[in-house]
């Protein structure tokens, strides 16, 4: 199931980099999207939330690979 999870996240950022939106949530905006902080949530129990920004795309990037990393 986690490899499935990551799979989805990868599929997430790259609509993010070519698009910037996607069906899901009636075109929501990438950057306000939920997706990716759940996705993570669900990849690794990390939980950004509260008083926080909003990740960016590199931001992102870095995040997916330290899961794959902690996957091997």
């Amino acid at each position: 199931m986690k490899e499935e999870l990551v799979k989805e996240l990868e599929f997430c950022l790259k609509l993010w980099q070519e698009q910037g939106f996607c069906k899901f949530g009636g075109y929501t905006k990438c950057e306000q999207c939920a997706c990716p902080y759940l996705l993570l949530k669900l990849l690794s129990g990390e939980v950004l939330h509260g008083d926080m920004q909003r990740l960016t795309l590199e931001d992102w990037k870095k995040k997916l690979e330290e899961v794959k990393a902690k996957s091997i």
